[in-house]
C-alpha cells in the first residue's frame, strides 16, 4: 500500500502555542489506529482495508484525499467521515504524542476496576477515550472529530468542532483511587480533502489547559498497569480470547506465530490495485462546479492566519522527524505473537495448529492480488506493568511499536509456527 500522503498539521499546545505546517501520515500508523478500532468492535470497521485500496485519490498522490467525494450518499459520507476520524485521532495521539492504551468511554463513562473512573456529569456528549501518556506519566482524555464540510481549520480562532469537541470535556470527572484528577484534554480532528473539494487536507491537535497536578508514583504505577491491562481486555475477544488474563497466560506460547519482517519488501508497482467504489462520474462532474468555490473559500481560511506560528517551533515537535515521511528500517524485525486474520470479511483468530495452512493460502492470495490480508498481533510475553522504552520498527511490510499491537501486509513476512 502507499507508504505515506501529505496533509497540513496545524498544533495548539496547553500554553496557546498555535503552529502550523506540513506533516507526512503514514498509512500504517492510520493502519494500526485501524486495527484496534476493528479489534474494540467499532461498527464498519470490516471496511477499514477500502481505506487502503479504494478511498485514496488516485489523481492525487501527494496530499491525502479521497477519491470521488467520499461516498455517494450524504449518509455514507457522514458515517465514513466520523470512522476515519477516529482511525486519524487515534494515528495522530498515538504517533505525535506517545498516547497509547485507548479505552473507549461507554455512554455514562467508564469504571476500570474501581480504580480509575470517568464519570458523566452532565449531559451531552463525552469525550470517546481515555488513554496513557507514557511521556508524562499521566492519563489523558481524547476526542475524536473529522469534517467534510469545515472552513475554518486555518482561520485565526479554533475550529468549530474543536471548540465543540472541548465542550466534552467539561462534562465529566476522571479519579484514580477514589481521588479526583485533572488530565491533559485532547482534540484530533481532521478537515478531509476529496477529489471533487479543492483545498488541502488539514490535521488538528488542540490541548486545552487544565489545571496540571502530577500523579504521585504510586498513581503513576495504578494507572499504567490499570490502563494496559484494560486496555489488553478489551481487544482480547477479537484476538479469539475471552479476556486479558486468558490472553497474557503463559499457556498462550502453544498458539504463537513467528513473525520475520524483512525491510523494504514490497515495492510499490506490487501496490493493490483499484477494482471497486469507482467514483460515479455523473456525480463527480456536477460536484466539480463547487471545486472553485470551495478553492476561493481555502484561501480565504489561510489568509486569516496570520497569529499562527511555523509547525517546527511548535514545543510539541523536539523531535521534527516525526513530521516527515518515514524511513527505511535498515534490519528485520521478528518475534513470536499471538495472531489474527483480517480480510475484507472481518476478523479470523489464528490458532497455529488449525489454521496455518488457511494463513498460508491467505498470503498466497495477497501476494497474487486476489485478495488483501492484514495479521495482526500481540507480543507473546506482552508485560502490563512495564514502562516500553524501545523505538517503533516501521516499514512497507507492517508497524510494531513496542508493548503494544503489531500490523503486517501478510504479503511481506515470513510465517512460522514457534512449536
Amino acid at each position: 500500500m502507499a507508504s505515506y500522503r501529505m496533509a497540513q498539521h496545524r498544533a495548539i499546545d496547553a500554553q496557546g502555542n498555535d503552529k502550523v505546517g506540513q506533516a507526512a501520515i503514514s498509512m500504517w500508523w492510520l493502519a494500526h489506529a485501524a486495527a484496534e478500532e476493528t479489534l474494540t468492535g467499532s461498527p464498519l470497521t470490516s471496511s477499514w482495508l477500502k481505506l487502503f485500496r479504494t478511498h485514496l485519490s488516485t489523481k492525487d498522490q501527494y496530499w491525502l484525499r479521497w477519491r470521488g467525494d467520499l461516498a455517494e450518499s450524504t449518509e455514507l459520507r457522514r458515517a465514513f467521515s466520523g470512522l476515519y476520524g477516529r482511525f486519524f485521532a487515534r494515528a495522530l495521539l498515538n504517533h505525535h504524542l506517545g498516547f497509547t492504551c485507548f479505552c473507549s468511554l461507554k455512554r455514562n463513562g467508564l469504571n476500570i476496576l474501581d480504580t480509575i473512573k470517568v464519570v458523566r456529569t452532565s449531559g451531552g456528549d463525552i469525550p470517546d477515550w481515555i488513554a496513557w501518556d507514557e511521556r508524562n506519566s499521566r492519563p489523558v482524555l481524547c476526542e475524536a472529530k473529522g469534517s467534510l464540510t469545515a472552513r475554518d481549520f486555518l482561520s485565526a480562532n479554533i475550529p468549530k468542532c474543536v471548540a465543540t469537541g472541548k465542550k466534552q470535556f467539561y462534562r465529566v470527572r476522571t479519579s484514580v483511587l477514589g481521588e479526583t484528577i485533572y488530565p491533559a484534554e485532547w482534540v484530533a480532528a481532521t478537515r478531509w480533502a476529496t477529489d471533487v473539494r479543492n483545498g488541502n487536507p488539514i490535521t488538528m491537535l488542540c490541548d486545552p489547559p487544565v489545571e496540571d497536578e502530577p500523579l504521585d508514583e504510586e498513581k503513576i504505577k495504578v494507572c499504567r498497569e490499570i490502563l494496559t491491562r484494560a486496555w489488553i481486555n478489551s481487544i482480547a475477544k477479537g484476538m479469539g480470547w475471552s479476556d486479558a488474563n486468558d490472553l497474557m497466560s503463559k499457556e498462550r506460547e502453544r498458539e504463537a506465530l513467528l513473525i520475520r519482517a524483512e525491510p523494504g519488501l514490497i515495492p510499490e508497482v506490487e501496490d493493490w490495485p483499484h477494482y471497486e467504489d469507482e467514483p460515479d462520474e455523473d456525480i463527480q462532474e456536477e460536484s466539480l462546479m463547487e471545486v472553485d468555490h470551495h478553492h476561493e473559500e481555502d484561501s480565504k481560511e489561510q489568509d486569516s492566519n496570520g497569529s499562527i506560528g511555523e509547525l517546527s517551533d511548535s514545543n510539541l515537535y523536539t523531535d521534527t522527524s516525526i513530521l516527515l515521511p518515514p524511513k527505511h528500517e535498515s534490519s528485520a524485525h521478528e518475534s513470536p505473537y499471538i495472531a489474527a486474520l483480517v480480510t475484507r470479511f472481518g476478523i479470523r483468530p489464528v490458532n497455529p495448529s488449525e489454521d496455518f495452512d488457511t494463513l498460508l493460502y491467505a498470503q498466497e492470495s495477497a501476494r497474487n492480488l486476489v485478495e488483501p490480508s492484514m495479521l495482526v498481533g500481540i507480543p507473546l510475553n506482552i508485560n502490563s506493568s512495564s514502562k516500553v522504552n524501545e523505538d517503533t520498527w516501521l516499514d512497507k511490510a507492517g508497524i510494531v511499536i513496542p508493548g503494544n499491537l503489531a500490523v503486517f501486509d501478510i504479503r511481506g513476512v515470513e510465517i512460522n509456527q514457534l512449536r
